[in-house]
């Protein structure tokens, strides 16, 4: 005997995964086409269809946008009663269904399965949903796990985990290489962004350099990516690099000092670079309305008065300070790395690296095995994964840093050359060779070479 449902307002819910939208009867279409033909059959009003395209049933609700649009019309009284195909295709967490199904009940929403039977309105029938949801969960949660050992297996091989690879690169095989046809932009891009700490002039160098176009979020999702120096998945080596891990952090160190389009085409030598030497905050660049010189002041004196250094220091007078102390810096930088090296001198870092990976991959190896459980397994993997990142820091602290990028513009007669430089040359000069500079309350200024 056919069950009869009084006239209602009905909302077709369907979700796919990324992973399940080839699979035969999970499709959207086949869905979509099976709830169709239920609400014919029946004889009921068809409100809409909420489709979660690509979304996971164990992400939390907030980040189901279908399902957020449904539980609004739900509230706003437009529905009464909401369909699915299966159970899993509504939920694989008993938490999230409960969450949900106080809501529904709230307003006297009902829901069902087409394909499966169940009657919320006895105890028998809500331990049946609550085991359903248990074993769901359960299939999920093992699937998961399964999927992070293979994704760990690739990463240890090196191997990208999609099809997918950043521009700049393609997979060749199982391995991400440089792309031939754009690694000379590539290169040009950060080049010019490293010199200039400009977006839209690095986009635009490329473009006539190299008739390469590069869009705005594309250019910005590049400059935070570190694929681009070697790591990627979380792996060291994962692919060649492009840049330096130095220059990388150069780079997230420039972003957070983004140089701005100044009024009037203004250019600015220390735009992005000057910080106060009292509280930390960038210094803005200004021009005096009469004199029309260039000064720097911090904004947490003047705007926020949150802070004590209320200098105002020109442009000229920051240069001035700079320019008569560069070489004694780039001296004092080098012994220092001298006697950070001989500190570190007899150490093999691949050697103790290398170790502490094979932990690693016999630990996974058990784990594979069923010979230890999961929360054994994370228990182990986290303090060799952590001793894996400090043997890395301190690997880079005892490598000879790269003197070549100040060393060059740093040449026998660099003072007479900057001076004979345009104001925006001046201005890639000074981005090139320091990571930061400070002023103090007594107009003296520090700085940090790039290196």
């Amino acid at each position: 005997m056919e069950e009869q449902f009084p006239a209602a307002r009905v909302a077709a819910y369907i979700r796919v995964s990324t992973q399940e939208q080839a699979i035969r009867g999970l499709s959207i279409a086949a869905q979509t086409e099976a709830l169709d033909a239920w609400v014919q059959k029946n004889g009921l009003d068809l409100v809409d269809h909420y489709v979660d395209a690509g979304v996971s049933a164990r992400k939390p609700v907030s980040r189901r946008p279908e399902l957020q649009r449904l539980l609004a019309d739900v509230r706003a009284g437009k529905i009464d009663l909401i369909i699915f195909t299966k159970i899993d295709r509504w939920f694989r967490a008993v938490s999230a269904y409960y969450a949900v199904q106080e809501i529904l009940e709230a307003h006297k929403v009902a829901w069902r399965t087409i394909h499966e039977e169940y009657d919320t309105s006895t105890a028998s029938g809500r331990l049946k949903v609550n085991i359903m949801l248990s074993v769901a969960q359960d299939e999920a949660d093992r699937t998961s796990e399964r999927i992070k050992a293979v994704f760990d297996a690739k990463r240890e091989r090196r191997e990208p985990l999609s099809g997918n690879a950043p521009t700049g690169y393609r997979i060749d095989g199982k391995k991400l290489v440089k792309d031939e046809g754009a690694e000379e932009a590539v290169n040009a891009f950060f080049r010019k962004f490293l010199a200039s700490g400009s977006v839209s002039e690095a986009q635009a160098y490329v473009l006539e350099k190299c008739r390469f176009s590069i869009g705005y979020p594309l250019a910005v999702k590049m400059l935070a990516s570190p694929a681009y120096c070697g790591f990627y998945y979380g792996v060291e080596g994962m692919c060649p690099s492009y840049i330096s891990r130095e220059e990388f952090e150069k780079i997230q160190s420039m972003r957070e000092r983004t140089v701005r389009k100044a009024k009037e085409e203004r250019v600015y030598l220390f735009s992005g670079l000057v910080v106060c030497g009292a509280c930390g905050h960038r210094m803005g660049g200004r021009t005096g309305t009469r004199s029309g010189t260039p000064f720097y002041n911090c904004p947490n004196h003047y705007a926020r008065k949150t802070c004590g250094n209320g200098v105002n220091l020109s442009e000229g007078k920051i240069a001035s300070q700079l320019l008569d102390a560069l070489d004694r810096e780039l001296a004092r930088y080098r012994i220092e790395f001298c006697r950070l090296r001989d500190g570190g001198r007899g150490r093999n870092y691949s050697s103790e690296a290398a170790a502490v990976r094979v932990k690693l991959s016999r630990l996974k190896e058990l784990y594979l095995h069923e010979l230890i459980s999961l929360e054994e397994y994370r228990k182990d993997q986290e303090p060799l994964e952590a001793r894996l990142e400090a043997l890395a820091a301190e690997a880079r602290a005892a490598q000879a840093p790269d003197f070549s990028q100040v060393e060059a513009p740093l040449s026998q007669g660099w003072r007479a050359v900057y001076c004979g430089l345009d104001r925006r040359s001046q201005r890639d000069f000074w981005r090139l060779l320091l990571r930061e500079v400070r002023v103090f309350p007594d107009r003296s200024v520090g700085f940090d070479l790039a290196v």
